[in-house]
């Protein structure tokens, strides 16, 4: 399998602490070689820096079979209570082994809490995705004025009310342990243009979290511009209002054509199920539409804010 810490970069000066997660879904591993690239060329150039960047793997059993899960979606988890429960089903395991993604949790929690124990001043965190559909890719922001300062620096489509449609989101469970956070889907699974993305999404998140400065990343213009040319004329603020829960045996399918924020006109057909036509009931934006056969997220509804 995969290790799961994928570079640190270590100063003996004091400084931020910003932790970098790449495929949290097995079957997004863009962001594990966005991190590593980066990381390993600041390596190599010796690049000055202070405090501490780390990045790791998130579901390695699930990256070793490409899918997004095995038993569960890891991304889907991260509650207080559910952590303490993988905690207590891996402990008790013996002979009848505990599920893929409950050793999961608990590895990946105590190399976050690991990390979290030997800071020296603020935890940021970034985390690394990509989707099923073709698409812009966009960032995901926390609910405090921290979040959202930490969310100007990257010139995406960001995506505020996300996460509280999402219980058990790692970046949701790291805010409340009083890391900064910030999400990035940075598009298609298996398009170079999501890699590029994540790069330079990786390399504006060591600027911002005060890591590195601006000067000593050569590239750092050219990484902004990136995402602000993969924005164009979507909205820069966009507020998540609904979601469409999904279950196997709704027979859900996706309309074909829906890009990841896709403008829609009332009356627009957007999905079918075994209860029949899923239309838009007014102009909205249609926002992560499901095109994989796994996830419990049909769709999500949402409007620009400004």
């Amino acid at each position: 399998m995969t290790p799961r810490q994928i570079n640190r970069l270590a100063s003996s000066t004091p400084g931020p602490t910003l932790i970098i997660v790449g495929g949290l879904h097995g079957n997004e591993p863009a962001g594990m070689e966005a991190a590593r690239i980066v990381l390993s060329r600041l390596r190599h150039d010796k690049t000055p820096h202070v405090g501490e960047v780390v990045a790791l793997a998130g579901n390695l059993r699930a990256l070793v079979a490409r899918r997004r899960y095995l038993d569960r979606d890891l991304n889907r988890q991260w509650t207080e209570e559910r952590v303490a429960e993988a905690r207590q089903a891996v402990a008790a395991a013996t002979d009848d082994p505990a599920e893929a993604e409950l050793h999961e949790t608990v590895e990946l929690a105590d190399a976050i809490e690991t990390i979290m124990a030997r800071a020296r001043g603020p935890v940021f965190v970034l985390d690394l995705h990509t989707t099923s559909s073709e698409g812009t890719p966009f960032g995901v922001v926390g609910p405090t004025p921290e979040h959202r300062a930490f969310a100007a620096h990257f010139a995406l489509p960001c995506m505020v009310g996300l996460e509280s449609q999402l219980p058990g989101v790692l970046t949701s469970y790291l805010g409340r342990r009083g890391c900064v956070t910030f999400a990035v889907e940075g598009g298609q699974h298996d398009s170079a243009k999501a890699r590029d993305h994540l790069v330079a999404a990786v390399t504006v998140a060591l600027v911002a979290s005060g890591v590195f400065q601006k000067h000593a990343l050569p590239d750092y213009d050219a990484q902004s511009l990136v995402l602000e040319h993969a924005r164009g004329s979507l909205p820069k603020l966009i507020e998540v209002l609904s979601r469409h829960a999904i279950a196997p045996d709704h027979d859900f399918e996706m309309a074909p054509g829906f890009s990841t924020i896709h403008p829609t006109p009332a009356g627009t057909l957007i999905a079918r199920d075994r209860s029949g036509e899923i239309r838009a009931s007014n102009d909205c934006l249609v926002l992560l539409p499901l095109y994989q056969a796994q996830g419990a997220d049909g769709f999500f509804v949402g409007r620009a804010l400004d």
